[in-house]
């Protein structure tokens, strides 16, 4: 009998996991799989797990993008050589909608047992990595601060309730970035660095835009604002993806340098990631694949 590893986060979400696991597990069975299940119990346990799991037959984790960000963490930095299943049970799912992988228990399962490994770049971020979005600015913090307990009772809302509060705190960010022959220099509120066609759930960028396996990123600056009116352009051209509003750039990128005198923490796949000013971010080109449909 064929083995499957199952890092189940259940805390993710709505606390799904917790109700669904046994039918998870039920239909691994009925594909002729025998499952161990490992469920983690504190920030980075599931990198932990994903590293043991050279000796099995298939990889699938389940919660949200961050537990997907740190299985995949686990597989890179242990040079585990196996695609990896997802079944997302997040608050928001941006990455999984970026790939098109259903929230639906039962399609995302019939994609990990049907599909095919499809390969997709993974940043890194000083060495650390992500595959979604990084985020300095304005709403960075949202992402790591909005207690648990809201993001399973409110999803999204709770991301934009708690953004709300941290506008009147939020400064310009001093940034230097060099993105090859390109180099930018200012005060941003925001810069996004993204490997995904949805930003927080509001930004839904163009497919024909961005693709998860062409070697880039899209890198995003905001630049402080000038006017009241200039910031509410903003704010709608961010609701419409409509990105080239001056004052803003979107360009795609296989590595850039940023560098800071203002040490505010990144934002990375959802979860803080501090820097001392300098931020050497690149591309690794199809590190891993996941399973899914085509």
């Amino acid at each position: 009998m064929k083995k499957a590893f199952l890092i189940a986060n259940p805390k993710s979400g709505k606390q799904r996991v917790q109700t669904e696991l046994f039918h998870i597990v039920d239909r691994l069975s009925e594909a002729g799989y025998m499952t161990t299940t490992a469920i983690t119990k504190y920030r980075g346990h599931a990198a932990e797990l994903a590293a043991m799991a050279g000796d099995f037959d298939l990889l699938l984790c389940t919660g949200g993008d961050g537990t997907l960000n740190e299985v995949i963490s686990g597989v890179l930095k242990n040079g585990v050589k196996m695609p990896i299943g997802y079944i997302p049970l997040g608050s928001t799912n941006d990455f999984a909608g970026s790939l098109g992988i259903p929230t639906d228990i039962d399609k995302a399962l019939d994609g990990i047992l049907e599909g095919e490994p499809r390969p997709i770049d993974v940043g890194s971020f000083n060495g650390r990595y992500f595959m979604d979005v990084g985020l300095l600015g304005i709403f960075s913090r949202t992402c790591y601060e909005t207690p648990q307990d809201m993001k399973n009772t409110l999803g999204f809302l709770a991301y934009v309730l708690e953004g709300i509060r941290e506008v009147p705190t939020v400064h310009p960010v001093p940034l230097r970035i060099e993105a090859g022959e390109n180099i930018f220099e200012g005060e941003y509120l925001a810069c996004v660095v993204s490997n995904s066609t949805r930003l927080g759930g509001v930004v839904s960028l163009d497919e024909g835009q961005v693709s998860l396996s062409d070697g880039q990123f899209e890198l995003l600056l905001v630049e402080k604002e000038k006017t009241p009116l200039q910031l509410a352009a903003y704010i709608h051209s961010l609701r419409t993806a409509n990105l080239n509003t001056e004052g803003m750039t979107f360009i795609s990128v296989p590595e850039l340098r940023i560098t800071s005198t203002d040490d505010q923490p990144w934002t990375l796949d959802g979860e803080r990631a501090d820097w001392d000013g300098v931020a050497d971010i690149r591309v690794l080109h199809d590190a891993v694949s996941l399973l899914m449909k085509k």
